[in-house]
Protein backbone atom coordinates (compact mmCIF):
# COMPACT_ATOMS: atom_id res chain seq x y z
CA UNK A 1 0.00 0.00 0.00
CA UNK A 2 2.64 2.22 0.83
CA UNK A 3 4.41 2.02 -2.05
CA UNK A 4 1.33 2.49 -4.48
CA UNK A 5 1.02 5.47 -2.75
CA UNK A 6 4.58 6.51 -3.11
CA UNK A 7 3.84 6.45 -6.97
CA UNK A 8 0.74 8.07 -7.16
CA UNK A 9 3.02 10.95 -5.19
CA UNK A 10 5.47 10.39 -7.68
CA UNK A 11 3.18 11.31 -10.62
CA UNK A 12 1.41 13.91 -9.53
CA UNK A 13 4.67 15.74 -8.04
CA UNK A 14 6.06 15.17 -11.92
CA UNK A 15 3.17 16.86 -12.87
CA UNK A 16 3.17 19.80 -10.35
CA UNK A 17 6.51 20.48 -10.33
CA UNK A 18 8.54 19.66 -14.00
CA UNK A 19 7.28 22.59 -15.74
CA UNK A 20 10.13 24.44 -14.42
CA UNK A 21 13.57 23.90 -13.00
CA UNK A 22 13.31 26.16 -9.91
CA UNK A 23 10.09 27.21 -8.20
CA UNK A 24 9.70 28.73 -4.95
CA UNK A 25 5.65 28.90 -4.00
CA UNK A 26 4.50 28.63 -7.37
CA UNK A 27 6.30 31.07 -8.66
CA UNK A 28 9.02 30.27 -11.66
CA UNK A 29 12.69 31.57 -10.88
CA UNK A 30 13.78 33.39 -14.06
CA UNK A 31 15.98 36.22 -12.86
CA UNK A 32 18.50 36.59 -10.12
CA UNK A 33 18.05 38.50 -6.90
CA UNK A 34 15.57 38.19 -3.95
CA UNK A 35 12.67 36.23 -4.34
CA UNK A 36 9.37 37.99 -4.19
CA UNK A 37 6.20 35.93 -2.46
CA UNK A 38 3.29 36.52 -0.07
CA UNK A 39 4.17 32.88 1.91
CA UNK A 40 7.99 34.28 2.46
CA UNK A 41 6.61 35.71 6.01
CA UNK A 42 10.41 36.24 7.05
CA UNK A 43 13.82 36.76 6.07
CA UNK A 44 14.87 36.43 2.30
CA UNK A 45 14.96 34.04 -0.45
CA UNK A 46 17.64 34.78 -3.13
CA UNK A 47 18.38 33.05 -6.69
CA UNK A 48 21.41 32.95 -8.56
CA UNK A 49 21.12 31.50 -11.74
CA UNK A 50 24.69 31.27 -12.86
CA UNK A 51 25.73 29.33 -9.49
CA UNK A 52 22.12 27.49 -9.53
CA UNK A 53 22.06 28.43 -5.95
CA UNK A 54 19.04 29.22 -3.81
CA UNK A 55 19.87 31.00 -0.15
CA UNK A 56 17.07 31.04 2.26
CA UNK A 57 18.57 33.63 4.98
CA UNK A 58 16.33 33.53 7.98
CA UNK A 59 13.16 32.58 5.84
CA UNK A 60 10.34 31.41 7.36
CA UNK A 61 8.05 30.24 4.16
CA UNK A 62 4.44 29.62 5.29
CA UNK A 63 2.58 28.06 2.05
CA UNK A 64 -0.66 27.39 3.63
CA UNK A 65 -4.35 26.44 0.83
CA UNK A 66 -7.87 25.21 1.82
CA UNK A 67 -6.47 23.00 -1.14
CA UNK A 68 -3.24 20.63 -0.07
CA UNK A 69 -2.73 20.31 -3.93
CA UNK A 70 -2.08 23.86 -4.31
CA UNK A 71 0.31 23.82 -1.38
CA UNK A 72 1.99 21.23 -2.89
CA UNK A 73 5.79 22.34 -2.29
CA UNK A 74 7.19 25.30 -1.11
CA UNK A 75 10.65 24.71 -2.87
CA UNK A 76 10.81 22.51 -6.37
CA UNK A 77 13.78 21.79 -7.81
CA UNK A 78 14.22 19.95 -11.16
CA UNK A 79 18.18 20.86 -11.97
CA UNK A 80 21.35 20.41 -10.23
CA UNK A 81 21.52 23.11 -7.49
CA UNK A 82 22.31 23.80 -4.11
CA UNK A 83 19.92 24.91 -1.67
CA UNK A 84 21.55 27.20 1.29
CA UNK A 85 20.54 27.65 4.50
CA UNK A 86 21.93 30.58 6.51
CA UNK A 87 20.17 31.15 9.81
CA UNK A 88 17.12 29.79 11.37
CA UNK A 89 14.79 28.16 8.62
CA UNK A 90 11.46 27.20 8.48
CA UNK A 91 9.28 25.23 5.55
CA UNK A 92 5.59 24.53 6.32
CA UNK A 93 3.39 23.98 4.08
CA UNK A 94 -0.26 22.29 3.89
CA UNK A 95 0.56 20.51 0.80
CA UNK A 96 2.20 16.84 0.79
CA UNK A 97 6.33 18.14 0.70
CA UNK A 98 8.13 20.61 1.41
CA UNK A 99 11.00 20.54 -0.83
CA UNK A 100 10.19 18.62 -4.01
CA UNK A 101 13.53 17.35 -6.08
CA UNK A 102 12.03 15.70 -9.01
CA UNK A 103 13.84 14.60 -12.52
CA UNK A 104 14.52 11.44 -14.14
CA UNK A 105 17.38 12.26 -15.22
CA UNK A 106 19.90 11.59 -12.25
CA UNK A 107 19.85 15.28 -10.86
CA UNK A 108 22.01 16.15 -8.17
CA UNK A 109 20.75 18.46 -5.49
CA UNK A 110 22.72 19.98 -2.08
CA UNK A 111 21.14 21.07 1.09
CA UNK A 112 24.08 23.07 3.09
CA UNK A 113 25.00 26.00 5.17
CA UNK A 114 24.98 26.75 8.60
CA UNK A 115 21.70 26.93 9.65
CA UNK A 116 18.96 25.12 10.96
CA UNK A 117 16.38 23.65 8.19
CA UNK A 118 12.85 22.71 9.98
CA UNK A 119 10.21 21.25 7.39
CA UNK A 120 6.62 20.72 8.19
CA UNK A 121 4.23 18.93 5.71
CA UNK A 122 1.24 16.91 5.43
CA UNK A 123 2.78 14.12 3.26
CA UNK A 124 6.53 13.57 3.18
CA UNK A 125 8.57 16.65 3.97
CA UNK A 126 11.49 16.27 1.29
CA UNK A 127 10.60 13.89 -1.82
CA UNK A 128 12.75 12.63 -4.36
CA UNK A 129 12.42 11.28 -7.86
CA UNK A 130 15.71 9.74 -9.86
CA UNK A 131 17.71 12.28 -7.77
CA UNK A 132 20.90 12.21 -5.23
CA UNK A 133 20.09 14.81 -2.02
CA UNK A 134 23.32 15.79 -0.29
CA UNK A 135 22.40 17.17 2.82
CA UNK A 136 25.55 18.66 4.58
CA UNK A 137 26.83 21.06 7.25
CA UNK A 138 23.26 22.40 8.75
CA UNK A 139 21.08 21.29 11.62
CA UNK A 140 17.81 19.30 10.05
CA UNK A 141 14.40 18.78 11.57
CA UNK A 142 11.68 17.26 9.66
CA UNK A 143 8.36 16.06 10.60
CA UNK A 144 7.43 13.72 8.18
CA UNK A 145 10.98 12.86 6.76
CA UNK A 146 12.50 11.73 3.51
CA UNK A 147 11.52 9.54 1.14
CA UNK A 148 13.11 8.50 -2.64
CA UNK A 149 10.47 7.14 -5.31
CA UNK A 150 13.58 5.92 -7.38
CA UNK A 151 16.18 2.97 -7.60
CA UNK A 152 19.56 3.23 -9.76
CA UNK A 153 23.08 3.71 -9.43
CA UNK A 154 23.82 7.07 -7.68
CA UNK A 155 20.80 7.95 -6.25
CA UNK A 156 20.54 7.85 -3.09
CA UNK A 157 20.77 9.90 0.00
CA UNK A 158 24.04 11.15 1.95
CA UNK A 159 23.83 12.66 5.38
CA UNK A 160 27.44 14.61 5.52
CA UNK A 161 28.02 16.39 9.37
CA UNK A 162 24.82 16.98 9.87
CA UNK A 163 23.14 17.35 13.08
CA UNK A 164 18.94 15.97 12.35
CA UNK A 165 15.91 15.44 13.68
CA UNK A 166 14.02 13.09 11.78
CA UNK A 167 10.24 12.49 12.79
CA UNK A 168 9.08 10.39 10.02
CA UNK A 169 10.40 7.40 8.15
CA UNK A 170 12.76 7.47 5.79
CA UNK A 171 12.14 5.57 2.72
CA UNK A 172 13.62 4.20 -0.70
CA UNK A 173 16.74 6.05 -0.55
CA UNK A 174 17.95 4.46 -4.13
CA UNK A 175 21.55 3.13 -3.53
CA UNK A 176 21.24 4.08 0.10
CA UNK A 177 21.93 6.14 3.25
CA UNK A 178 25.32 7.30 3.81
CA UNK A 179 26.48 8.62 7.34
CA UNK A 180 29.38 10.79 7.59
CA UNK A 181 30.20 12.29 10.84
CA UNK A 182 26.82 13.02 11.89
CA UNK A 183 24.15 13.28 14.69
CA UNK A 184 21.08 11.41 13.65
CA UNK A 185 18.48 11.59 16.54
CA UNK A 186 14.96 9.43 15.42
CA UNK A 187 12.53 8.16 17.42
CA UNK A 188 13.41 5.46 20.19
CA UNK A 189 12.34 2.15 18.17
CA UNK A 190 13.58 3.14 14.99
CA UNK A 191 16.20 1.07 13.24
CA UNK A 192 18.31 1.05 9.63
CA UNK A 193 17.16 -2.05 7.37
CA UNK A 194 17.00 -3.68 4.27
CA UNK A 195 13.52 -4.86 3.09
CA UNK A 196 11.98 -5.59 -0.08
CA UNK A 197 10.61 -1.99 -0.43
CA UNK A 198 14.15 -0.53 0.35
CA UNK A 199 17.22 0.66 2.59
CA UNK A 200 15.99 2.85 5.05
CA UNK A 201 14.73 3.67 8.57
CA UNK A 202 11.83 2.26 9.94
CA UNK A 203 9.66 2.09 13.13
CA UNK A 204 9.08 -0.70 15.11
CA UNK A 205 5.33 0.31 15.80
CA UNK A 206 4.94 2.32 12.75
CA UNK A 207 4.23 5.19 14.16
CA UNK A 208 5.76 8.74 14.92
CA UNK A 209 6.32 8.52 19.07
CA UNK A 210 5.92 11.47 21.32
CA UNK A 211 9.36 11.20 22.35
CA UNK A 212 13.06 10.83 20.52
CA UNK A 213 16.50 9.97 21.78
CA UNK A 214 19.76 9.90 20.14
CA UNK A 215 19.61 6.42 18.90
CA UNK A 216 22.32 6.16 16.31
CA UNK A 217 25.27 8.37 15.29
CA UNK A 218 27.29 8.01 12.43
CA UNK A 219 30.92 8.25 12.32
CA UNK A 220 31.97 4.97 14.16
CA UNK A 221 35.09 3.47 12.77
CA UNK A 222 34.22 0.06 11.37
CA UNK A 223 31.04 0.89 10.86
CA UNK A 224 30.92 -0.21 7.22
CA UNK A 225 26.45 -0.45 6.50
CA UNK A 226 25.95 2.79 8.52
CA UNK A 227 23.90 1.34 11.05
CA UNK A 228 25.43 2.64 14.37
CA UNK A 229 27.05 -0.50 15.03
CA UNK A 230 30.01 -2.71 14.51
CA UNK A 231 29.28 -6.11 13.95
CA UNK A 232 29.61 -8.89 11.95
CA UNK A 233 27.13 -7.68 9.29
CA UNK A 234 29.47 -5.16 8.61
CA UNK A 235 32.21 -8.03 7.73
CA UNK A 236 29.27 -8.68 5.32
CA UNK A 237 29.34 -5.21 3.94
CA UNK A 238 33.15 -5.51 3.35
CA UNK A 239 32.38 -8.91 1.82
CA UNK A 240 30.00 -7.77 -0.56
CA UNK A 241 32.40 -4.85 -1.81
CA UNK A 242 34.87 -7.46 -2.54
CA UNK A 243 32.72 -9.57 -4.51
CA UNK A 244 31.55 -6.68 -6.47
CA UNK A 245 28.14 -6.97 -5.48
CA UNK A 246 28.16 -3.23 -3.83
CA UNK A 247 29.94 0.42 -3.84
CA UNK A 248 30.32 1.67 -0.24
CA UNK A 249 33.64 3.93 0.50
CA UNK A 250 33.10 2.81 4.20
CA UNK A 251 34.50 -0.54 3.20
CA UNK A 252 38.21 0.90 3.25
CA UNK A 253 37.86 0.38 7.29
CA UNK A 254 42.27 0.68 7.52
CA UNK A 255 42.17 3.85 5.26
CA UNK A 256 44.91 2.50 2.53
CA UNK A 257 42.70 3.59 -0.14
CA UNK A 258 42.00 -0.24 -0.94
CA UNK A 259 39.25 -2.66 -0.22
CA UNK A 260 40.40 -6.17 0.35
CA UNK A 261 40.72 -9.12 2.95
CA UNK A 262 42.80 -6.83 5.06
CA UNK A 263 39.77 -4.43 5.74
CA UNK A 264 37.72 -7.51 6.91
CA UNK A 265 40.25 -8.18 9.05
CA UNK A 266 40.28 -4.54 10.79
CA UNK A 267 36.56 -5.00 11.18
CA UNK A 268 36.72 -7.86 13.38
CA UNK A 269 39.76 -6.28 15.07
CA UNK A 270 37.45 -3.49 16.15
CA UNK A 271 34.79 -6.36 16.79
CA UNK A 272 37.22 -8.31 19.31
CA UNK A 273 38.36 -5.07 20.68
CA UNK A 274 34.99 -3.84 21.68
CA UNK A 275 33.47 -1.57 18.70
CA UNK A 276 32.68 1.56 20.52
CA UNK A 277 29.63 2.74 21.12
CA UNK A 278 27.37 5.46 19.46
CA UNK A 279 28.35 9.20 20.39
CA UNK A 280 26.14 10.88 22.77
CA UNK A 281 25.69 14.77 22.42
CA UNK A 282 24.21 16.81 25.07
CA UNK A 283 23.13 20.37 23.82
CA UNK A 284 23.20 22.79 26.51
CA UNK A 285 21.63 26.33 26.25
CA UNK A 286 22.78 29.12 29.18
CA UNK A 287 20.95 33.02 28.17
CA UNK A 288 20.46 32.14 24.39
CA UNK A 289 23.83 30.77 23.81
CA UNK A 290 23.77 26.75 22.98
CA UNK A 291 27.19 24.74 23.45
CA UNK A 292 27.60 20.61 22.49
CA UNK A 293 29.23 18.07 24.89
CA UNK A 294 30.14 15.28 23.19
CA UNK A 295 30.75 11.37 24.82
CA UNK A 296 33.85 10.11 24.70
CA UNK A 297 33.79 6.11 25.69
CA UNK A 298 36.63 5.26 27.74
CA UNK A 299 39.02 3.23 26.89
CA UNK A 300 43.23 2.60 26.74
CA UNK A 301 45.84 4.92 24.54
CA UNK A 302 49.18 4.98 24.26
CA UNK A 303 49.76 8.84 25.79
CA UNK A 304 53.15 11.21 24.83
CA UNK A 305 55.28 10.56 22.25
CA UNK A 306 57.20 7.53 20.83
CA UNK A 307 60.86 7.60 21.13
CA UNK A 308 61.87 7.78 17.47
CA UNK A 309 59.50 10.69 17.32
CA UNK A 310 62.08 13.21 16.01
CA UNK A 311 60.08 16.61 16.63
CA UNK A 312 58.99 15.27 20.05
CA UNK A 313 60.60 17.22 23.40
CA UNK A 314 61.65 15.11 26.31
CA UNK A 315 59.04 16.21 28.39
CA UNK A 316 56.37 14.54 25.80
CA UNK A 317 57.84 10.79 26.69
CA UNK A 318 58.49 8.28 27.72
CA UNK A 319 55.17 7.06 26.05
CA UNK A 320 52.62 5.21 28.50
CA UNK A 321 49.66 3.39 28.33
CA UNK A 322 46.82 5.01 30.11
CA UNK A 323 43.19 3.87 30.89
CA UNK A 324 40.19 6.15 31.19
CA UNK A 325 36.18 6.59 31.96
CA UNK A 326 34.33 7.77 29.82
CA UNK A 327 33.60 11.36 30.08
CA UNK A 328 32.25 13.77 27.68
CA UNK A 329 34.01 16.87 26.32
CA UNK A 330 33.42 20.56 24.58
CA UNK A 331 32.68 19.62 20.69
CA UNK A 332 34.11 23.41 20.33
CA UNK A 333 36.55 25.85 22.48
CA UNK A 334 34.74 28.02 24.44
CA UNK A 335 33.48 31.09 22.46
CA UNK A 336 33.49 34.45 23.56
CA UNK A 337 29.89 34.42 23.08
CA UNK A 338 29.11 31.89 26.00
CA UNK A 339 31.71 33.44 27.93
CA UNK A 340 29.86 36.74 27.99
CA UNK A 341 26.70 34.60 28.32
CA UNK A 342 28.20 32.79 32.17
CA UNK A 343 30.05 36.10 33.11
CA UNK A 344 27.92 38.86 31.95
CA UNK A 345 27.91 41.61 29.34
CA UNK A 346 29.43 44.29 31.06
CA UNK A 347 33.04 44.30 29.80
CA UNK A 348 33.82 40.76 30.71
CA UNK A 349 34.87 39.59 27.29
CA UNK A 350 38.72 38.90 28.46
CA UNK A 351 39.30 38.15 24.99
CA UNK A 352 42.23 40.39 22.79
CA UNK A 353 40.67 39.45 19.60
CA UNK A 354 37.04 40.19 19.47
CA UNK A 355 35.24 41.35 16.73
CA UNK A 356 33.17 37.99 15.95
CA UNK A 357 31.84 36.33 19.91
CA UNK A 358 32.36 32.99 17.39
CA UNK A 359 35.61 33.50 18.58
CA UNK A 360 37.52 31.17 20.94
CA UNK A 361 38.09 33.41 24.28
CA UNK A 362 41.13 34.08 24.51
CA UNK A 363 43.47 35.69 27.03
CA UNK A 364 42.45 34.07 29.82
CA UNK A 365 43.84 32.85 33.00
CA UNK A 366 43.38 28.74 34.77
CA UNK A 367 42.09 31.30 37.00
CA UNK A 368 39.62 33.17 35.67
CA UNK A 369 38.52 29.57 33.66
CA UNK A 370 37.87 28.09 37.21
CA UNK A 371 35.67 31.33 37.80
CA UNK A 372 33.82 31.21 34.93
CA UNK A 373 33.22 27.54 35.24
CA UNK A 374 31.85 27.44 38.73
CA UNK A 375 29.25 30.05 37.72
CA UNK A 376 28.41 27.88 34.73
CA UNK A 377 28.00 24.93 36.71
CA UNK A 378 25.34 27.42 38.99
CA UNK A 379 23.59 28.09 36.53
CA UNK A 380 22.91 24.90 34.71
CA UNK A 381 23.35 22.78 37.40
CA UNK A 382 26.20 20.73 35.85
CA UNK A 383 29.53 19.53 36.55
CA UNK A 384 31.71 21.09 34.26
CA UNK A 385 34.98 21.29 34.45
CA UNK A 386 38.45 21.61 32.76
CA UNK A 387 39.72 18.24 31.22
CA UNK A 388 42.56 16.29 32.58
CA UNK A 389 45.58 16.22 30.16
CA UNK A 390 45.41 12.64 29.76
CA UNK A 391 41.73 13.24 29.07
CA UNK A 392 42.67 15.84 26.46
CA UNK A 393 44.94 14.23 24.57
CA UNK A 394 42.78 10.86 24.18
CA UNK A 395 39.88 13.29 22.98
CA UNK A 396 41.91 14.73 20.35
CA UNK A 397 43.29 11.16 19.13
CA UNK A 398 39.56 10.45 18.00
CA UNK A 399 39.72 8.16 21.49
CA UNK A 400 38.31 4.81 20.20
CA UNK A 401 37.45 5.98 16.48
CA UNK A 402 41.55 7.16 16.59
CA UNK A 403 43.05 6.74 13.21
CA UNK A 404 46.44 7.48 14.46
CA UNK A 405 46.20 10.71 13.15
CA UNK A 406 49.32 13.17 13.82
CA UNK A 407 47.00 16.10 14.89
CA UNK A 408 43.57 15.93 15.61
CA UNK A 409 41.83 14.53 12.67
CA UNK A 410 44.43 14.31 9.80
CA UNK A 411 48.33 14.04 8.86
CA UNK A 412 47.65 17.59 6.96
CA UNK A 413 47.12 20.32 9.65
CA UNK A 414 46.40 22.45 6.64
CA UNK A 415 42.69 20.49 7.19
CA UNK A 416 42.07 20.45 10.69
CA UNK A 417 43.82 23.85 12.04
CA UNK A 418 43.71 27.43 12.20
CA UNK A 419 47.94 27.57 12.53
CA UNK A 420 51.21 29.09 11.77
CA UNK A 421 50.79 32.56 11.47
CA UNK A 422 53.75 34.42 9.22
CA UNK A 423 55.04 30.53 9.47
CA UNK A 424 53.43 29.16 6.42
CA UNK A 425 50.24 28.07 7.98
CA UNK A 426 46.75 28.28 7.03
CA UNK A 427 46.78 31.45 9.89
CA UNK A 428 46.71 34.40 7.14
CA UNK A 429 45.45 36.88 9.54
CA UNK A 430 46.96 37.99 13.31
CA UNK A 431 44.93 36.26 15.69
CA UNK A 432 42.17 33.59 16.05
CA UNK A 433 39.16 32.51 13.51
CA UNK A 434 35.62 31.02 14.73
CA UNK A 435 35.38 28.42 15.99
CA UNK A 436 34.74 25.11 13.82
CA UNK A 437 36.52 26.68 10.58
CA UNK A 438 37.81 23.33 9.75
CA UNK A 439 37.35 20.39 9.64
CA UNK A 440 36.64 18.02 13.29
CA UNK A 441 38.21 15.03 14.19
CA UNK A 442 37.26 11.12 14.49
CA UNK A 443 35.11 12.52 16.86
CA UNK A 444 33.83 15.38 15.71
CA UNK A 445 35.60 17.70 18.25
CA UNK A 446 36.72 20.93 16.20
CA UNK A 447 39.79 22.90 16.92
CA UNK A 448 41.18 20.36 18.70
CA UNK A 449 44.84 21.28 17.03
CA UNK A 450 45.16 25.17 16.55
CA UNK A 451 43.38 28.25 16.98
CA UNK A 452 44.39 28.62 20.92
CA UNK A 453 45.98 26.70 23.55
CA UNK A 454 43.35 24.50 25.80
CA UNK A 455 44.21 24.84 29.72
CA UNK A 456 43.85 20.99 31.41
CA UNK A 457 42.93 20.89 35.06
CA UNK A 458 46.60 18.87 35.87
CA UNK A 459 49.93 20.90 36.94
CA UNK A 460 52.97 20.44 34.87
CA UNK A 461 55.21 17.21 35.64
CA UNK A 462 57.27 14.45 34.25
CA UNK A 463 55.57 11.55 32.88
CA UNK A 464 56.31 7.96 33.87
CA UNK A 465 56.33 4.96 31.74
CA UNK A 466 54.00 2.93 34.41
CA UNK A 467 50.50 2.28 33.05
CA UNK A 468 48.03 4.62 34.74
CA UNK A 469 44.16 5.07 35.18
CA UNK A 470 42.43 8.35 35.26
CA UNK A 471 45.49 10.38 35.78
CA UNK A 472 45.32 13.65 37.02
CA UNK A 473 48.97 14.89 37.60
CA UNK A 474 50.57 16.16 40.45
CA UNK A 475 49.26 17.45 43.31
CA UNK A 476 51.07 20.53 43.49
CA UNK A 477 53.49 22.34 41.17
CA UNK A 478 53.72 25.60 40.00
CA UNK A 479 52.25 25.99 36.64
CA UNK A 480 49.19 24.22 34.90
CA UNK A 481 49.35 22.52 31.63
CA UNK A 482 47.83 23.61 28.35
CA UNK A 483 47.16 21.30 24.76
CA UNK A 484 46.77 21.88 21.48
CA UNK A 485 49.02 24.54 19.39
CA UNK A 486 47.59 27.82 19.05
CA UNK A 487 47.38 30.54 16.03
CA UNK A 488 50.69 31.72 16.09
CA UNK A 489 52.77 28.38 16.44
CA UNK A 490 54.69 26.03 13.90
CA UNK A 491 53.31 22.77 12.66
CA UNK A 492 55.59 20.94 15.82
CA UNK A 493 53.93 22.20 18.23
CA UNK A 494 50.80 21.57 17.01
CA UNK A 495 51.01 17.74 17.28
CA UNK A 496 48.99 15.36 19.46
CA UNK A 497 51.48 15.26 22.13
CA UNK A 498 52.74 18.45 22.88
CA UNK A 499 53.01 19.74 25.97
CA UNK A 500 53.31 23.08 27.67
CA UNK A 501 52.41 24.98 30.53
CA UNK A 502 52.43 28.39 32.48
CA UNK A 503 51.57 30.35 35.32
CA UNK A 504 47.60 29.50 36.22
CA UNK A 505 47.30 33.77 36.94
CA UNK A 506 49.10 34.17 33.36
CA UNK A 507 46.69 35.84 30.45
CA UNK A 508 48.01 34.95 27.09
CA UNK A 509 46.40 35.69 23.97
CA UNK A 510 47.30 32.21 22.81
CA UNK A 511 45.22 30.60 25.65
CA UNK A 512 41.86 29.83 25.75
CA UNK A 513 40.07 26.85 27.04
CA UNK A 514 37.51 23.46 26.60
CA UNK A 515 35.30 22.32 29.08
CA UNK A 516 34.53 18.41 30.26
CA UNK A 517 32.56 16.88 32.37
Amino acid sequence: MKKILLTLLTFFMIAMCTSAQVRVCGAYLEGDGPVNSPYIKNGTVTWNSTSRTLTLDNAVIDYSSNSPQDGISPICVTEDATIVVKGDCRLSTTGYVAIAADSYNSKNVTISGSGTLTTSSSWIDIFLVVTHLTIQDITLNTVKGIANNSEGSGVGLTFDNVQATIRGEVMRIGDGITFKDCAIIYPEDAYIDISGYGYGIYYGNHRIPDQIIISRTGGIHGDVNGDGEVNIADVNAVVDVILGGASNPNADVNNDNEINIADINAVIDIILSGAPAPLSIETITVNGVSFKMVQVEGGTYTMGARDDDTEAFNSEKPAHKVTLSSFYIGETEVTQALWVAVMGDNGSNPSHFTGDLNRPVDQVSWNQCQDFITKLNQMTGKQFRLPTEAEWEYAARGGKMSKGYKYAGSNDLNEVAWWGYEKGGTCVTYGTCPVASFKPNELGLYDMTGNVFEWCQDWRGAYSSEPQINPTGPETGTNRIVRGGGWEFDAKFCRLSYRRDYVPNGNYDCNGLRLAM
